[in-house]
């Protein structure tokens, strides 16, 4: 087996290579459909991407993927959306814009809700610079699973930061729908036992970091956080 770390749009993308494997279930020829949504240029496709594999002795792989790329058409909503290996559907899932998904799909507002926060700060190398208190504003959609060939419609939590402007999309259960604030509560989930013991949370997009007053060992239910909890303990987040 051998193991590829390579940087995309400022991510890392890890994932291991076995007999035309990537991840469980996962071919070359579908992760070529992920490439292809990422580099719409077969040019850039090879620069940014394909020979930084050469250089690790991977030519049959490479040799694979420029020939199938002009072929290879992207994942579509439909198809991202049923994806089962859910590790690489969230990889696929961060290659597409969200937000341009939901509006083609068709969706309405469900409720808005705003929360004054308080996050630390830091600088490029990592030197904290204090605290910025700035407005979030949490908005609850309904989005129409006909585009995705489902009968039932799905939702959807759209976080927004008055100052950036900038806005991310997270999948939630309709129970959620009616209270945006729970709603992104309900995406942090952690082991039962370790809520007593949260000190801080950490967010970066789907990254979730949790710091803990003492070395509690995680056991038990996975439940989500609810609103009370999540805002109390949350320093951080991008």
């Amino acid at each position: 087996m051998i193991t590829i770390s390579i940087a995309v749009n400022q991510n890392t993308i890890s994932y291991n290579y076995t007999n035309d494997v990537f991840f469980t279930d996962v071919t070359r020829n579908d992760i070529l459909k992920y490439l292809k949504g990422i580099y719409t240029n077969k040019e850039r496709f090879y620069h940014n991407f394909v020979k930084r594999l050469e250089v690790k002795g991977l030519e049959d792989l490479t040799s694979f993927l420029m020939a199938n790329y002009d072929k290879t058409i992207p994942y579509t909503y439909k198809e991202a959306f049923n994806i089962k290996n859910t590790e690489y559907q969230s990889l696929v899932f961060g290659s597409i814009n969200i937000g341009e998904m939901i509006d083609n799909l068709g969706c309405e507002r469900v409720k808005v809700e705003g929360i004054p926060v308080k996050r630390k700060q830091f600088s490029p190398d990592g030197e904290f610079l204090g605290f910025k208190e700035y407005d979030n504003i949490y908005e609850t959609y309904k989005v129409y699973g006909k585009g995705l060939g489902i009968t039932d419609d799905i939702f959807a939590v759209k976080c927004w930061c008055t100052s950036t402007n900038k806005e991310h999309w997270l999948w939630i259960e309709d129970q959620y729908k009616d209270s945006p604030l729970e709603a992104i509560a309900s995406t942090f989930r952690v082991h039962k036992n370790l809520i007593p013991y949260i000190k801080e949370l950490k967010r970066q997009g789907d990254i979730l970091l949790m710091e803990l007053t003492e070395d509690i060992t995680p056991e038990g239910e996975i439940v989500p956080l609810n609103k009370e909890q999540y805002f109390e303990f949350l320093t951080s987040e991008s």
